[in-house]
């Protein structure tokens, strides 16, 4: 169908718009990917270029992972291939040809699709993450404990099979990103049974 195909490519050209390397850019003259943890996500575009600029690539990011779903929403395409839209955009996030197939961790992205598709229960996992990030000052532990609580009431709320397996696969592709880039720190982390350590690395 050529609104699924229309979908796809928009998703995925969505999710690789290199938010942070533009704002940063922009706001002063800064490349994200060689500052602080070098990755070009909204938390490290707020530690290196200040709060506003945090704030406008966090909300542009998920709007990203929103605007990718709710085109093929109104496309009205089957649920199955808005999921691979809602993947599509998500590795273009990750994964950005702009940006020589290197982006963020996809965290943001994928809170924007779930806003789109399950609005109550991203309202609250959000809140409970930005609490436990006040509490923690880690965003591993409150991005953490933003999936669990996302995917759990996912499915204590009795959500179609589809909607939880993309869910638990959409979460799988943030952590395997974060596990994958920072694997050097991880693996000593890991080896040295350091487990504090681990849940620190950004």
């Amino acid at each position: 169908m050529i609104e699924i195909a229309v979908a796809l490519v928009a998703a995925f050209f969505l999710g690789s718009a290199p938010t942070a390397y533009l704002v940063g850019r922009a706001a002063s003259g800064v490349d994200i990917r060689r500052s602080g943890s070098g990755n070009p996500g909204a938390l490290n575009a707020y530690r290196q270029l200040g709060k506003t600029a945090g704030v406008i690539v966090l909300l542009a990011d998920s709007g990203k992972g929103a605007a990718a779903v709710y085109l093929g929403q109104r496309l009205d395409i089957p649920m199955s291939a808005l999921a691979a839209v809602a993947a599509v955009a998500a590795l273009g996030h990750n994964f950005s040809p702009f940006l020589k197939f290197r982006g963020g961790k996809g965290g943001a992205v994928v809170l924007g699709i779930s806003a789109i598709m399950l609005l109550g229960i991203t309202a609250i996992t959000v809140a409970f993450g930005a609490v436990l990030y006040g509490v923690t000052r880690h965003a591993v532990w409150a991005m953490t404990g933003t999936f669990l609580l996302l995917n759990a009431l996912t499915i204590a709320t009795l959500q179609p099979v589809g909607q939880i397996s993309l869910c638990l696969a959409l979460s799988a592709l943030v952590a395997g990103t974060h596990l994958w880039r920072q694997y050097p720190q991880v693996s000593v982390a890991m080896r040295e049974r350091a487990w504090r350590r681990f849940m620190t690395i950004e």
